[in-house]
């Protein structure tokens, strides 16, 4: 079964057969799978075969990095796949990071973070590549619609450090227009947790 077909038969299963209202093109998931595949980020979704730690073992692989060159500024991310927890990202070691995201814009196919996910650090000082743990429940249609989904998650204490981490573009990377561009290679991994 083919990449685009596993996402319109899981939707098919998901959803009410007489509401003309969803359709499978219009989903924010297939949506934002799209955009984000076609820019170059890489979307793993987790089956019932495999687990958010397996999925990781086999990223880790296939960059033939260690495990100390792994890292995350989440300390239940940290525990849960054995890696490094630090506060800053200052070590030319730290090859790859780890975290959650708050919500998955469907329209651009960017990653809106916090200051919960980065804390401090700047989008251009994160190491080359990102690793993106998300849930089915964070796709918005765009960036309006995620600051006001922020609004309201964080009523009392409104986050800092807002952005979205865009995905390293290979095909336009010789573009002089993409020059101080903070992109990242990103892996998205995406559970119906």
């Amino acid at each position: 079964m083919s990449f685009w077909n596993f996402f319109k038969n899981k939707k098919k299963d998901n959803q009410e057969p007489d509401d003309p209202s969803i359709s499978d093109e219009s989903s924010l998931d297939l949506i934002f799978a799209k955009n984000f595949t076609e820019s170059g980020g890489r979307f793993i979704y987790l089956d019932h075969e495999n687990s958010t730690k397996d999925i990781f073992e086999k990223i880790i692989g296939e960059n033939n990095w260690e495990i100390d060159n792994v890292c995350s500024l989440d300390s239940d991310i940290s525990k849960n796949l054995d890696i490094r927890l630090i506060r800053n990202i200052d070590n030319e070691k730290v090859k790859a990071l780890v975290t959650n995201c708050e919500y998955l814009l469907s329209n651009s196919g960017r990653i809106l973070i916090c200051n919960k996910q980065i804390k401090n650090n700047k989008i251009e000082n994160l190491p080359p590549v990102v690793i993106i743990l998300a849930r089915m429940d964070q796709f918005v249609s765009d960036l309006s619609e995620g600051m006001t989904k922020l609004k309201y998650k964080y009523k009392t204490k409104f986050p800092s450090n807002i952005t979205t981490i865009v995905v390293k573009n290979k095909l336009n990377e010789d573009n002089f227009l993409t020059y101080g561009n903070s992109a990242k290679d990103i892996y998205l991994i995406l559970s119906d947790d």
